[in-house]
């Protein structure tokens, strides 16, 4: 059912965020109100997990389509057919039941598969193109289900180029049997490591910026001196440079204003260009 005048800030990890002015929470049952939305905007924007995104706190005066549809099952022997809505931690889990290697990066990623294409999502060297073998969408413009194969689409550092105006809702992943002790240990080293380096139990979404060619953005920002810099309500964590925090009840714009803040610094001390890994979604920029 599409909702009107539905709050975001229970939507994003960052927990702030005005009203949209259409939502669609999307689950197997209903995916034939896919159809409706463009009746009612052709501004549409989809939603994951929201653990890359913040909203302005202003709203969003268009459609927000949240993927809830949850679903993962082994299609061969190592083969798996998964719904956009389904976590990248329980994917892999799920290949460590069935002893398949190549999406233990995935465990400690906060996002739904939907989104981790959409961005080629990765950690620890791994992308989601090195698993994936084809998506199956719904193109907004031409209203018609596709199925694209991986070849037909262009992978980057996050980015994917090929399905620009779709909704993905299924993909197939492509993986590997092996030993499950083997992918245990992996799954337990990788989380072990984000335990380690990275805030856990505050408001956040992930990685800020994307790392520069031959440079981490982490290890920029501390020696600029910014770790625990705030502006706000936000402010950069002391445990690792490219992870901003928010205080309850935080404001949007402190996130937008901290991130313009640092890729000036950083600029200014290193001549290099930061690029934001987090999407801003609205209108952002001076107060009303």
């Amino acid at each position: 059912m599409i909702e009107r005048g539905v709050s975001l800030s229970e939507k994003t990890t960052y927990k702030f965020g005005g009203i949209a002015e259409y939502y669609l929470e999307l689950t197997k049952e209903n995916e034939d109100q896919l159809a409706k939305c463009r009746e009612l905007t052709n501004d549409i924007y989809i939603l994951g997990n929201g653990s890359n995104i913040a909203f302005s706190d202003r709203g969003y005066p268009g459609m927000i389509i949240k993927a809830a549809n949850e679903q993962i099952k082994l299609l061969t022997g190592t083969t798996l057919e998964v719904n956009s809505g389904s976590s990248m931690p329980d994917i892999a889990r799920f290949c460590y039941q069935k002893g398949l290697t190549g999406a233990e990066f995935m465990i400690g990623i906060p996002g739904t598969i939907g989104g981790g294409v959409s961005m080629n999502a990765g950690a620890y060297g791994s992308t989601i193109d090195d698993i994936l073998s084809s998506v199956f969408s719904y193109n907004f413009v031409t209203s018609t289900e596709r199925e694209v194969i991986k070849d037909k689409l262009k992978f980057g550092y996050r980015t994917v180029e090929g399905l620009d105006g779709d909704y993905i809702y299924k993909v197939h992943l492509t993986l590997e049997l092996s030993d499950k002790r083997l992918i245990q240990e992996k799954q337990k080293e990788y989380l072990a490591h984000r335990k380690e380096t990275q805030p856990s139990g505050l408001y956040n979404a992930g990685s800020v910026f994307k790392n520069p060619k031959g440079y981490y953005v982490g290890e920029l920002v501390e020696r600029a001196g910014l770790k625990g810099y705030r502006l706000g309500t936000v402010s950069i964590s002391n445990k690792h440079g490219n992870f901003f925090v928010a205080d309850k009840m935080a404001k949007s714009n402190d996130l937008y204003n901290l991130v313009q803040y640092v890729k000036n610094i950083i600029y200014k001390k290193f001549t290099i260009k930061l690029e934001e890994e987090i999407k801003f979604v609205g209108d952002f920029g001076k107060e009303d």
